[in-house]
Parts: structure tokens; C-alpha cells; sequence
């Protein structure tokens, strides 16, 4: 397990972060701190299957694909006025 100081860490955060997200732990120290802070990924990089690192894009492109209900060439309060009209009064 490598230690690091406070200051590494601010000035490599993240080259360090990478290292934790592939497994590694890292003791961070400070000099006004008695205990380290240990870094450690909640789960490896390696025990993600591809569907799942993928999954996030699919809803973020599956959500950009839906109609906007809204006139895009409407002024902001005309747009505000009618998001409350949807919203309130089910129009």
C-alpha cells in the first residue's frame, strides 16, 4: 500500500484516482492529522461488465431522443408560464 501526502493527492488527483479505480489503496497523510485516510475503489474497474459501463450512455441517448414538449422559439417567461400551465393545471 503506497502513502501520499495531503498536498500529492491535491496536485495528482487524477492520475491517483485512477490508480484507486484499478485496485490500488492509498494512505493519504496530512501533518495536522494523527490517523491517514485510506483510499480504496468501492469496486474495481475490472468487475464492471460492459453493459454496465455503457448503461448510462444508452439512458442519456434515449433521453436526448424524446420530443421537447416545449416551442423553442418561445421567450424564457412564455416557457416558464406554460411549464406551470402542464404542471398545475394539466394542460
Amino acid at each position: 500500500m503506497k502513502t501520499i501526502g495531503a498536498k500529492e493527492l491535491r496536485i495528482n488527483l487524477d492520475q491517483i484516482l485512477d490508480q484507486v479505480a484499478n485496485g490500488e489503496e492509498i494512505l493519504v497523510s496530512h501533518r495536522l492529522k494523527k490517523h491517514p485516510i485510506r483510499l480504496s475503489a468501492v469496486y474495481a474497474i475490472d468487475s464492471i461488465t460492459s453493459n454496465d459501463r455503457h448503461a448510462g450512455l444508452h439512458a442519456f441517448d434515449a433521453a436526448s431522443k424524446k420530443s421537447n414538449p416545449f416551442d423553442p422559439k418561445s421567450s424564457l417567461k412564455d416557457l416558464y408560464s406554460q411549464s406551470l400551465s402542464n404542471k398545475y393545471l394539466g394542460k
